[in-house]
């Protein structure tokens, strides 16, 4: 969850020393981790916080509304909130089932028996620190049996969650990602959590990677660390995370498993600026490479390689000038020495793959590829044919993807790999009438913009495919919430600076147009994001975003001029006149 919002996995908070089994635990009692080597990967923004615990004489309302408030302690802990339960609600009640967070209740808890809360834009965050989305009316009413206990009221049965104010969540959880692989273990795929801040975050974060991915990624990631482990606390002491996986012994691992295990761990715990190297003991077992080293660097290159975001990609920009491709900085774009750079092949959006190696271009009839660069003999082939394509995208590993519009039938889902045509079932996306997409370098989601009759939807399905990359479906859709004013159309998205986030331009008035950054996982709340501003600019309409998931200058593209988003006024134009279509590779 986005720290521009607050959802959070506070069930991730919890490390204590016994480990878990089937999800985090929120702490019973104390600091989640007590240990002065721990680090903060961001500075917990909240003073400690004691919540004071029933008092005499307590009437059933004040018992709720202190329940409540006894679960904004800091640092995080339920000891005070089992106070307001029933010995037989203390052992029920299971917060580390669900995290709510909520703007406000609508009114103030009444009721004597039972007593009645509503709770005002909540939304649900997993075990796991994943999103689960908003709650709906019904499960946002909340009902709190009372009982007299020694003659006191008491909390009868409380709902299996942490619930918190999402001011709570703004100043104490962060985004952070899981790491996990491909179904063909070529490359990462990240996965947007939220985690608590302070001393319990690399804990935190390990544990949930450990549980491995979530039933819904089933063929879109898999996880190396061996199931049925349970984390010790995680102490970073010189730069070195130690990081302690109990449980039965899983046996030796082959050095391939080995390999990607330590990736995951290095690539999860290297959001934390402090750690440089982990080290990894499995059941009593000092993992250690063929060399006899028990400490791994999270800058090796044998880590570093598989990088979600392929960092040896092509950082050019590319462009059209006169229908002929041109490439390089904003301030000199030259014609590539291929085909498409040589005479104007007719080919309008195109994209260009990641290794800056191959073209894949759109005319108004059929999608064409060929080599940047000059080969002997070789030019554009006819891929694709028909009317209704879109901008294509290229992934990881070579393959070209396209979506066409073929009219009644709506858009269909292809990709290209080795000449051959491969359609893919979308569900949500498959049979609209999409205007854009965008395929992940990692292979792992398919963004797309579907245009209805009085606004347009933004989509995210994860792609899934066997070990060998065949047999590649979609999961059903899900929408994302992109608009926070009057606009209802979008004009153009791209990735923004990382795997995981998506800059959502639309155009609010003639002379203003708006940037939103997206999480893909749907926790990013538009209201609550501040939107990058373009506007008092009087050559025209913003037509697309040039954006890259790696830190790429982001530009706005306007007729003859490029906008830095990145600058505080965005209006200062970069001329580049005579260009059409700008881009980054991908």
């Amino acid at each position: 969850m986005s720290r521009r919002t607050p959802w959070a996995a506070a069930v991730l908070a919890a490390v204590l020393g016994s480990g878990l089994t089937a999800c985090v635990q929120v702490p019973s009692t104390g600091p989640v981790v007590s240990t002065q080597q721990s680090v903060q990967a961001t500075q917990n923004q909240n003073p400690d916080n004691n919540p004071p615990p029933p008092r005499p004489g307590m009437v059933p309302s004040q018992i709720v509304s202190g329940f409540l408030d006894a679960m904004t302690a800091t640092p995080l802990q339920t000891s005070t909130a089992q106070q307001f339960l029933t010995a037989a609600g203390r052992a029920l009640w299971q917060p580390q089932q669900n995290v709510v967070a909520y703007d406000t209740l609508r009114a103030p808890p009444r009721g004597t028996t039972s007593v009645e809360v509503q709770l005002k834009g909540a939304d649900r965050v997993g075990s796991a620190g994943q999103w689960l989305g908003r709650l709906g009316p019904s499960a946002s009413r909340l009902t709190f049996p009372m009982r007299l206990e020694n003659g006191e009221w008491r909390i009868a049965v409380a709902p299996n969650a942490l619930l918190v104010p999402r001011t709570f969540y703004d100043q104490t959880f962060q985004d952070a990602t899981l790491y996990f692989f491909d179904p063909s273990a070529r490359i990462l795929v990240p996965e947007v959590v939220h985690m608590p801040q302070g001393q319990q975050f690399t804990t935190a974060l390990t544990q949930a990677l450990v549980l491995g991915p979530q039933p819904s990624l089933a063929g879109v990631a898999r996880s190396f660390i061996p199931a049925g482990l349970t984390v010790g606390p995680v102490v970073v002491s010189r730069g070195v995370a130690d990081v302690t996986l109990r449980g039965t012994d899983p046996g030796p691992l082959s050095r391939r498993s080995t390999r990607l295990m330590v990736t995951q761990l290095a690539w999860t715990l290297g959001q934390d600026p402090t750690v440089k190297a982990i080290s990894v003991n499995i059941a009593g077992r000092q993992v250690a490479t063929a060399t006899g080293s028990s400490t791994f660097r999270v800058d090796a290159p044998e880590i570093t390689r598989y990088d979600p975001t392929r960092p040896k990609s092509s950082s050019q920009l590319y462009a059209l000038r006169r229908g002929r491709l041109v490439s390089g900085q904003a301030t000199r774009l030259t014609p590539v020495d291929g085909p498409f750079g040589a005479t104007a092949q007719g080919i309008e959006a195109f994209a260009v793959s990641l290794d800056d190696g191959r073209v894949a271009g759109k005319t108004p009839n059929a999608l064409l590829v060929g080599p940047v660069r000059s080969v002997t003999g070789v030019k554009p082939t006819e891929v694709l044919t028909g009317p209704g394509l879109l901008r294509p995208s290229w992934d990881f590993a070579g393959r070209l993807w396209e979506v066409q519009n073929t009219g009644r039938g709506g858009a269909v889902v292809r990709y290209i790999e080795h000449g051959r045509s491969h359609e893919v079932h979308v569900p949500g996306i498959s049979g609209q009438d999409v205007d854009r997409f965008l395929v992940s370098r990692d292979a792992s989601r398919l963004v797309a913009v579907v245009h209805g009759a009085s606004h347009d939807r933004l989509l995210v399905s994860r792609l899934r495919y066997d070990p060998t990359g065949g047999d590649v479906s979609g999961t059903r859709a899900r929408a994302l919430r992109w608009s926070a004013g009057g606009s209802t159309r979008i004009r153009d998205i791209g990735w923004w600076l990382s795997p995981t986030a998506i800059a959502v331009l639309d155009q609010v008035t003639p002379a203003q147009a708006e940037v939103r950054v997206l999480d893909v996982d749907g926790s990013t709340s538009p209201v609550e994001t501040p939107p990058i501003n373009v506007r008092g600019v009087a050559s025209g309409l913003v037509t697309s975003p040039v954006t890259s998931p790696v830190p790429q200058t982001p530009y706005a593209v306007q007729p003859g001029a490029l906008l830095n988003l990145a600058q505080v006024d965005t209006t200062t134009q970069q001329p580049v006149p005579g260009l059409d279509h700008i881009t980054y590779a991908g």
